[in-house]
């Protein structure tokens, strides 16, 4: 099991690479990183990095459910550090989508493409920057 750890602003790091923790700052390569934090009251951001695959889906969605209960107006989904995005990952997002209003930054061909080829894109906002996500909520 992994427990996130807090930095001194309250926002929550963790790295997981199948099922073993890792410290964040030293992250194995494609290791899961997650980093919460509410730039403004009612909208939250999970900064996303690394591989997000079955052997790492599930802080991802243990995050997303802990994100979601907090019951935030905006989810902003930041997947620019992501490398992969595997089904697992994807499902995670749909499932999140059920719970509150989730918004997706997919910069890169690694994030977009999944989102566009099983019609996530369609379900969910998807924006090429952070700013762009925040600005539309």
């Amino acid at each position: 099991m992994t427990h996130p750890a807090r930095n001194s602003t309250g926002a929550v790091s963790t790295a997981v690479r199948r099922g073993t923790r890792v410290p964040a700052q030293r992250a194995a390569p494609g290791a899961l990183r997650l980093q919460v934090f509410w730039p403004v009251p009612g909208i939250a951001v999970l900064k996303v990095a690394g591989d997000v695959d079955v052997a790492t889906a599930a802080p991802l969605n243990r995050a997303l459910e802990e994100l979601t209960a907090h019951r935030p107006r905006v989810a902003v989904v930041d997947l620019s550090g992501v490398d992969f995005l595997g089904s697992a990952g994807l499902a995670a997002l749909a499932q999140a989508s059920e719970r509150a209003d989730v918004r997706v930054v997919a910069p890169t061909r690694q994030t977009s493409r999944p989102l566009s080829i099983t019609g996530l894109d369609q379900r969910l906002p998807v924006y090429a920057t952070r700013d762009e996500a925040l600005r539309a909520c």
